[in-house]
């Protein structure tokens, strides 16, 4: 009898554990400041600008405690970057389209009622083939510092953050390019 009694009550602990989480989708749309950066400086390379980005995406939260959510979900982040060849005569400017898709697996910690911080790693996967950029599909870092505000199951939020891409990159180049980004995100959540 003793050993039906336990497992049924882990069970049961288990149902009622989970029947009190509480579940959030958030919709978001940011704004990023992003640049490609090496380890080393290349003299007489060219020159690489990253223009008119943007990123959408939604988010997940699962509450563990009262303060703190486990956050996973679906960034797209897009960008035209302006690749300047070397000072020469004849030098010569191009665009090409740099795409990322990135899920995020974060750690989200509420405090003091109306902000949050989120962060932890990135898995990322490069939607367009570059000729000139080094690949950005690998395992990134993020993470932002934001502000949100709840009313009945809805609340709105923006969230500052930092991101760094392939920071272990799936393919390795000599001297990498890694895509990095200051943003902000401003979204809408709902909680269920």
């Amino acid at each position: 009898m003793k050993k039906l009694l336990l497992p049924l009550f882990f069970i049961l602990f288990c149902i009622s554990a989970f029947s009190q989480t509480q579940n959030e989708i958030r919709l978001y749309y940011g704004f990023t400041g992003s640049d490609l950066f090496t380890e080393d400086n290349l003299d007489g390379a060219a020159s690489y600008d990253i223009e008119n980005t943007y990123e959408f995406g939604f988010r997940y939260l699962l509450d563990v405690t009262d303060n703190i959510a486990l956050e996973t979900g679906l960034n797209y982040w897009r960008g035209e970057v302006l690749i300047t060849s070397a000072p020469m005569p004849g030098q010569t400017t191009r665009t090409e389209e740099l795409q990322t898709t990135s899920i995020p697996i974060f750690a989200n910690f509420r405090f003091l009622d109306y902000f949050f911080a989120n962060g932890g790693p990135v898995m990322d996967f490069q939607g367009s083939e570059s000729e000139s950029v080094d690949p950005q599909a690998g395992i990134g870092v993020g993470f932002g510092l934001g502000a949100q505000y709840a009313f009945n199951k809805f609340s709105v939020f923006i969230n500052p953050n930092f991101r760094r891409y392939a920071v272990i990159p799936f393919e390795e180049e000599s001297n990498h390019q890694k895509l990095t980004s200051f943003g902000v995100q401003l979204g809408l959540g709902y909680k269920f």
